[in-house]
């Protein structure tokens, strides 16, 4: 199954994929990237969220 690492912007209220991967070898790439990104967005104030979910074709 593939995964991807959503951001949504509280302000705006849409997702931004930040990145997709096979979620059988790289399901702790996701999980650093976000680690990442909530650490570069700290500055701004946590405006961000992220959250990390199957693609569309995971439920047809």
């Amino acid at each position: 199954m593939k995964l991807q690492l959503i951001a949504r912007h509280l302000r705006d209220d849409q997702d931004f994929v930040v990145s997709e991967v096979n979620s059988e070898v790289n399901i702790l790439i996701l999980i650093s990237l976000m680690e990442q990104k909530i650490e570069e967005d700290r500055p701004e104030g946590s405006n961000w969220r992220y959250s990390i979910q199957p693609l569309e074709e995971a439920y047809k």
